[in-house]
């Protein structure tokens, strides 16, 4: 897909507007793919005591694959089209922003956060760090190896950076380096969920503002840490 986007414009259309089509179309495939597996359970009512029960455990696992395209889908497009949709910075308390992001997510029952914040000024693109932020919060928890754990978030002590960190299994020294690329996981994705991509788009949105994300070794925090930078800070 990305190969085709180099030659497009020599076909009379954009690049952004050839990726709106190509995901619109497909996605409509794939709604359909969603969607037949429900009309047949339905077709199939009365019929369950002469129905293997293999037949509906593959149509449940066609819906299981459909939407795990679309979510790899969505997160391509997004991965594509960041350059493109770049978000002007402002001005913001970080402490303010953290705790407001903090507030909206969603944090699975077992799980704390630690917030350990003090006052400090950055020039960054509001619903971008906000993403970021979600999206790392949503890592710790998903891959913490345990039903419940507590995820620390400080700029304390930090020379300026935002540290995001877990008690969790925390990540091999040996995937430090490639944590980062499109499609790494340390788990199948029929054990945790997820495009493959939220950690490469994480790091993409960060280095638009200006700023680095990378993980790193910390002798107080037994699981991973992420480290996030800011190209303007006060």
């Amino acid at each position: 897909m990305i190969g085709a986007m180099a030659h497009v414009q020599g076909l009379g259309i954009t690049s952004e507007k050839f990726v709106s089509h190509f995901i619109h179309d497909l996605r409509a495939c794939l709604r359909a793919t969603g969607t037949l597996p429900d009309w047949i359970i339905e077709d199939l009512e009365g019929l369950e005591d002469v129905i293997p029960p293999d037949v509906y455990q593959y149509l449940s696992d066609i819906k299981v694959n459909a939407l795990r395209a679309d979510m790899l889908i969505n997160a391509t497009r997004e991965l594509c089209t960041l350059e493109w949709a770049e978000e002007p910075s402002t001005l913001v308390e970080l402490s303010d922003v953290v705790e407001e992001t903090i507030s909206e997510f969603s944090l699975p029952d077992g799980f704390e956060i630690d917030l350990q914040m003090t006052k400090q000024s950055c020039t960054i693109p509001y619903q971008s760090f906000k993403y970021v932020l979600t999206e790392l919060l949503t890592n710790a928890c998903k891959h913490h190896g345990a039903a419940a754990g507590v995820v620390r978030v400080a700029n304390i002590g930090t020379d300026g950076a935002l540290h995001v960190a877990d008690d969790g299994a925390g990540i091999p020294e040996s995937y430090h380096g490639s944590i980062f690329d499109p499609f790494t996981s340390l788990k199948p994705r029929d054990v945790v969920e997820g495009s493959g991509l939220g950690l490469t788009i994480a790091r993409r949105r960060v280095e638009l503002w200006g700023g680095t994300l990378s993980i790193v070794h910390d002798p107080t925090c037994k699981g991973a840490n992420f480290k996030m930078t800011f190209g303007d800070v006060t």
